[in-house]
């Protein structure tokens, strides 16, 4: 009998499925349905209800990549936290203007904290801590503890923790924990922004533990984290800030497991985005700046991933003359609006028919509820009849600007509603581009065409030429990133974000367009492109093309994603780090792992010591998190005066056997 595991991915648009057969790897059944963006564990459940699931015990493993994450801190959703700072000079912190990317509520300053030498620079305050704390309870659902230093003496954190145990049972969670990076700045955001993201974890695994325990589903369940390797749940639970960029690490490891290819630039396609991210020596490329989401850079090492705020839901703004702008809002495709709201095609047709002098751009906006707003919640009176209007059903922008006697959206107030996603906007994307010139057929076509239609009556424009340079900004515009992100693989702080200057646009298009009679440009990738998505076919294409590559479209494109998330490995590091301290005349070498150190008076010795515990530090955290047979690799790096020796272990995710995995009885322990 076959044993299967189940890949779930959600996007920005789509939450994407797949049932894989585990022992041949092969795709048996894939589903798709629309995320839910203000729950996106409805959306999980609607795949897992999707897919030919007949046999649950058959099912060993089940691995989710999620935008929840990425989302709730970019769209502002995380929960409130409070940050204690232990050493951190508040002058310093507040003259830089470092608090606002702290990634937490509220925070306060505590006297304590270490030295470079791991050292007490002054004892930890733990009235002032209990009174931080104190003040507060009630504000936040979790907090965070910074302490400087500390991944050289975390004493203070361990104190404060056992200080904060005492006082409340809210989420607390401790800076050396999640990076070891000596970057106070990063490590206190990191921590501040895991603090805000546990209780949203908890809430979305605690629905898809549900979803699958209805569907009698008893697989270990995986999570991708921002590098493409997979987490157990409970520390997911733990360390939510590790799954930022889950889904563009899921996307590439997808490319890569689908492909087959072991160096390769994977383009994704998406509906919000396209993300970009590389493959090397069969691994997602990683940066160690640290993931960033917005402008908050954390300590979390992640995916290099390159993104494009442009992909098949993105906004269509025709300008004057062949100017066309995409994104880098999304809006729901006419064509979807359409195919569940019919009266919107009928609009649509009779747009398309009309004087074309007077079409208004508000015609080919429209507003709609996707569900019914929160019962008995306060709202302002023109918030009220807002939601009067749109329960009827969807409706065009400028229709509800006459029946509100508004000439401008902005006289409407209407921006929280819009920012919550209580009301939804929907315009003309390139998915109606596709779909109106042929190459798509998922929504409704007609409603393309239509709304295609109106657009090139309202600006000017001929339907051939207009279709046309929509598609050849978009790929101009993925060109660009992929140049930049190559460009910048071994030089990324040296390299401008953008292609600048008269003689770099002008390469750079002329490297596409080929117009100069008398001079040839070429700008070549060596290495192939693998395209992901639904759109794939036509955009990445193109965009292989463009930088003569060799394009790949891998069997099961559109939903990649999903495959990705379980084809990566678990991947558990420890890291040792090794430095020398002098006190009192006296030399010594300090090895600090994880939560204790240890003295040497010989350096050989403290490095043998560091690299051996290092080594089954790691391993023993792959084991317990579900790896089978994990294979240990040992990294030394120089940073200034310290040495940090870096071990991980890799191994395959174990299959369930049916029933809950015990790691204290179930697990082989192999030797070093």
């Amino acid at each position: 009998m076959k044993d299967y595991v189940v890949g779930i991915d959600t996007g920005g648009t789509f939450t994407d499925g797949v049932l894989l057969d585990f022992r041949t790897r092969r795709v048996l059944a894939s589903a798709k349905t629309l995320t839910t963006r203000d729950d996106l564990a409805r959306g999980v459940v609607g795949v897992l209800k999707s897919l030919p699931i007949r046999d649950p015990d058959r099912v060993k493993l089940v691995g989710i990549s999620s935008t929840l994450a990425t989302n709730s801190v970019a769209e502002g959703k995380a929960r409130r936290a409070g940050l204690l700072l232990i050493g951190y000079d508040p002058d310093l912190v507040e003259s830089f203007g470092l608090s606002r990317r702290l990634g937490a509520s509220v925070h306060a300053f505590v006297a304590g904290g270490h030295t470079s030498q791991g050292k007490e620079k002054e004892p930890l305050d733990e009235d002032a801590l209990a009174r931080a704390v104190d003040s507060m309870l009630g504000q936040v659902e979790a907090l965070a503890v910074s302490s400087y230093f500390s991944p050289l003496n975390p004493a203070h954190e361990q104190r404060a923790l056992a200080l904060i145990r005492g006082m409340c049972d809210l989420p607390v969670v401790l800076g050396h924990q999640l990076s070891t990076r000596l970057d106070s700045i990063k490590r206190a955001t990191t921590a501040g922004l895991n603090a805000s993201l546990v209780p949203v974890m908890a809430e979305f695994i605690r629905a898809v533990e549900t979803a699958l325990s209805e569907r009698a589903i008893r697989a270990p369940l995986m999570i991708v984290k921002g590098d493409g390797s997979l987490m157990p749940h409970a520390e997911a639970l733990e360390k939510p800030v590790e799954t930022i960029l889950s889904g563009p690490a899921a996307s590439a490891m997808g490319g890569r497991f689908l492909s087959g290819r072991g160096n390769a630039l994977v383009i994704d396609v998406g509906g919000t985005t396209t993300d970009m991210a590389l493959i090397e020596n069969h691994a997602t490329a990683v940066t160690r700046e640290g993931a960033r989401v917005g402008d908050i850079r954390t300590a979390v090492e992640a995916a290099r991933i390159r993104t494009a705020c442009v992909g098949c839901d993105s906004r269509i703004r025709p300008g004057q003359g062949r100017e066309i702008r995409v994104g880098p809002d999304r809006v729901v495709p006419l064509s979807r609006l359409a195919a569940a709201h019919p009266g919107v095609e009928r609009e649509l047709s009779a747009l398309s028919r009309k004087n074309p002098a007077l079409i208004r751009k508000e015609d080919l906006e429209y507003w709609s509820l996707p569900q019914p707003p929160e019962p008995g919640r306060p709202r302002a009176q023109g918030e009220k009849r807002i939601l009067a209007l749109l329960e009827k059903g969807p409706m065009a922008l400028s229709r509800v600007l006459s029946a509100l006697g508004a000439h401008h959206a902005a006289q409407l107030s209407a921006d929280d509603l819009l920012r919550t996603g209580i009301i939804e906007e929907a315009g003309l994307t390139p998915t109606d581009i596709l779909h109106a010139s042929g190459r798509m057929d998922a929504w409704n076509a007609s409603a393309a065409s239509a709304a295609v239609a109106a657009a090139c009556a309202l600006h000017g424009r001929d339907r051939a030429s207009f279709i046309q340079d929509t598609i050849d900004h978009i790929i101009s515009v993925m060109v660009e990133e992929a140049v930049v992100f190559l460009a910048s693989h071994d030089r990324e702080q040296d390299l401008p974000d953008r292609v600048d200057g008269t003689w770099g646009r002008w390469l750079l298009s002329e490297s596409m367009a080929r117009g100069n009679p008398l001079l040839s440009v070429t700008i070549g990738c060596r290495v192939p492109i693998i395209g992901i998505g639904a759109p794939a076919q036509v955009f990445v294409k193109r965009v292989a093309e463009a930088l003569k590559a060799t394009f790949v479209l891998p069997p099961h494109a559109p939903v990649a994603n999903a495959v990705g998330a379980v084809a990566g490995s678990i991947a558990k590091d420890a890291e040792a780090i090794l430095y020398l301290r002098e006190e009192g005349g006296g030399r010594a070498w300090v090895v600090q792992l994880n939560n204790g150190n240890k003295t040497f008076k010989e350096y050989d010795e403290a490095r043998e010591w560091a690299e051996e515990s290092a080594a089954a530090s790691a391993l023993e955290k792959a084991l317990q998190a579900g790896a089978e047979h994990p294979q240990v690799l040992l990294t030394p790096v120089t940073e200034g005066s310290l040495e940090r020796i870096r071990a991980r272990a890799v191994g395959n995710p174990r299959l369930s056997s049916g029933r809950p995995v015990n790691t204290q009885t179930d697990e082989k322990r192999l030797p070093l």
